[in-house]
């Protein structure tokens, strides 16, 4: 039998590093992919022109977030639909559409006051702008008492039919620049008037408890209106008014439909499972780190026979381990490293009982260490593994002694 020839190896075709970093920028693709599917709801700009705090149209209340911020006062947007925000706020700022009257509940005023702006226009969008609307009129006043009446049932509206300043009846008397179509309450027997105009309707009307407010304009607060300097003046005083504390104003977006939708996978970024999560990803990179250390690249099987000389060996010393017959190896070993000794040096013509004494006698003028007449009881005595081992390496080292093999 032929021996066949040593497979070749090939280079890899990746490098150790290149793939490092592919690993990298998965795991950091699919964390990333994950945090963004857990916040996605949360992350909607809410530009579809409607009347609320996310909104930049001229009904939305964007405009009033940046003013109070800019003035020095804590405002911010709470998606919860109607939890409890934290920190406390001083006041929510609830912004109700007919469409979503229904939520409207007295829950929204368990956690703190709350101050409902009244909805006014009807409007359609604008196809040269997104996120902007076109005005389509105003909302008949039954379907605004309708909406409101959860919270105050003797409600009462009017509507004026001009376009005009509103002086408000405070100190200084500040006036808003021109409202069209303002709207007013009625004195009704639950409420009570806070801010009434110079001609007599209630501008801000609250509960007796002071927990609950109306607005019954959203023209005095909305982007609109902001865009007059007296306007957003009076905007400032009446956002200070309905506040209690020195906490933020919240400005509620669950109830236009833009609430935090709860979820699994947002509960494991948050706290205090954040932590756990943290954990279970630590963990997933040590036995990364731990399985790219211990293994490498994989071994290739070989032929269950294989050929050549090197098969027939291997299959020998099979047979040999599988019979326990290491230890009376030894002896034979002796035999077969004396025999290549006198080969190499030319000793044969002394006869079978001298050739140990010759050996010596050369392998001490040669300065070896080792003698025969050591090696050869130790060989015979041999009785593990361990001792023939001990034996052969003795006996390999006094033969590369002996005839310079390695020289």
């Amino acid at each position: 039998m032929s021996e066949t020839a040593a497979p070749t190896r090939h280079a890899p075709t990746f490098s150790p590093i290149v793939v490092l970093w592919m690993v990298l920028a998965a795991v950091f693709s699919a964390s990333a992919f994950l945090v963004l599917s857990a916040y996605a709801p949360d992350l909607r700009g809410g530009s579809d022109g409607g009347a609320h705090a996310l909104s930049k149209s001229a009904v939305g209340y964007a405009g009033l977030v940046r003013l109070l911020n800019a003035e020095g006062v804590p405002a911010d947007v709470n998606r919860d639909n109607g939890g409890q925000a934290y920190p406390v706020p001083s006041v929510e700022v609830l912004t109700p559409s007919v469409e979503t009257g229904a939520k409207l509940t007295a829950a929204y005023a368990e956690h703190g006051q709350i101050l409902v702006v009244a909805p006014k226009w009807q409007t359609t969008p604008d196809p040269a702008n997104p996120g902007f609307v076109n005005k389509a009129g105003v909302l008949p006043l039954p379907a605004i008492q309708t909406l409101l009446k959860t919270l105050a049932p003797d409600l009462v509206m009017t509507r004026r039919t001009d376009e005009s300043a509103a002086p408000l009846d405070l100190p200084g008397s500040p006036s808003t620049g021109p409202v069209d179509q303002l709207q007013v309450f009625q004195t009704a027997a639950q409420l009570d008037a806070v801010v009434r105009d110079t001609r007599g309707g209630v501008v801000l009307a609250a509960t007796h408890d002071r927990r609950i407010y109306f607005l019954s304009d959203p023209d005095m607060i909305n982007n609109h209106s902001l865009a007059s300097l007296p306007t957003a003046r009076v905007a400032s005083v009446l956002m200070t008014m309905v506040r209690k504390g020195g906490g933020p104003i919240a400005f509620d977006a669950g109830l236009n439909g833009f609430a935090a939708a709860p979820s699994l996978l947002k509960l494991a970024f948050s706290p205090p499972y954040l932590g756990a999560t943290l954990c279970l990803a630590a963990v997933g990179l040590l036995i990364g780190l731990c399985a790219a250390v211990t293994f490498g690249a994989p071994r290739r099987a070989g032929r269950a026979l294989a050929f050549g000389k090197r098969a027939l060996a291997d299959n020998s010393a099979g047979l040999i381990r599988l019979a326990r017959r290491e230890p009376r190896m030894a002896p034979r070993y002796l035999d077969l490293t004396r025999a290549a000794v006198v080969k190499a040096l030319g000793a044969g013509r002394a006869g079978p009982e001298d050739i140990d004494a010759v050996l010596d006698r050369m392998a001490e003028r040669g300065g070896v260490k080792e003698r025969l007449a050591t090696l050869a009881p130790q060989a015979r005595g041999a009785r593990s593994v361990a001792d023939l081992m001990k034996v052969a390496r003795a006996l390999y080292q006094w033969r590369v002694e002996m005839t310079g093999e390695h020289r």
